[in-house]
């Protein structure tokens, strides 16, 4: 089991040095995919306020419904808040987050519903520039190009329009290799 009793929040630069130092020895994923929660939406999640106190409740909880409700051994590795960037299940082990990638990718769910919930102002462009900077460190420690991403709507096993339509794609990467200072 990989979920982590206490999850981790991070800045994106304290993100960065975090996975910079793992082995990824037992388990060496391929490309990120990319999630939007819908629930909680933006809206949800900032109804029970900000901080480290309440992401971790939250987080906690997310973790409870994956393990206790669904079954699953692990879910989404990542929880990327307008405020931090959460850790939820071991990155070093296989999550369960799409059906088609859990073995060889880590699952990044992005806080809000991006059918209806802006993607480019406000909390969300917080969440897509915690996200980028995210999907960046990974990137750059696994060794592996941003252009390597999917989205879980790429499964199409799993019948998801994840992670939203206010997403898109070639701007992510392009925000991702930003980070990693890769030529757009």
């Amino acid at each position: 089991m990989s979920f982590l009793a206490n999850p981790l929040a991070f800045t994106p630069a304290e993100f960065t040095f975090y996975v910079a130092k793992l082995k990824w020895a037992a388990w060496r994923p391929k490309f990120v995919t990319l999630h939007n929660t819908a629930e909680p939406s933006l809206k949800q999640w900032a109804h029970f306020g900000m901080g480290k106190e309440e992401g971790e409740r939250r987080i906690r909880n997310l973790n409870h419904y994956y393990h206790d409700e669904q079954g699953w051994h692990s879910g989404p590795h990542i929880f990327v808040a307008p405020d931090f960037i959460w850790i939820a299940c071991d990155l070093e082990h296989d999550g369960v987050h799409a059906s088609c990638f859990n073995k060889v990718s880590i699952g990044v769910e992005m806080v809000g519903d991006y059918a209806v919930e802006s993607f480019t102002t406000g909390d969300g462009a917080k969440v897509r520039d915690n996200a980028a900077a995210a999907v960046g460190a990974l990137s750059h420690a696994l060794g592996i190009a941003a252009d390597s991403l999917k989205f879980h709507k790429e499964c199409a096993r799993d019948h998801h329009d994840c992670p939203g339509k206010a997403v898109d794609k070639a701007d992510f990467v392009a925000r991702v290799k930003q980070h990693m200072g890769v030529a757009a």
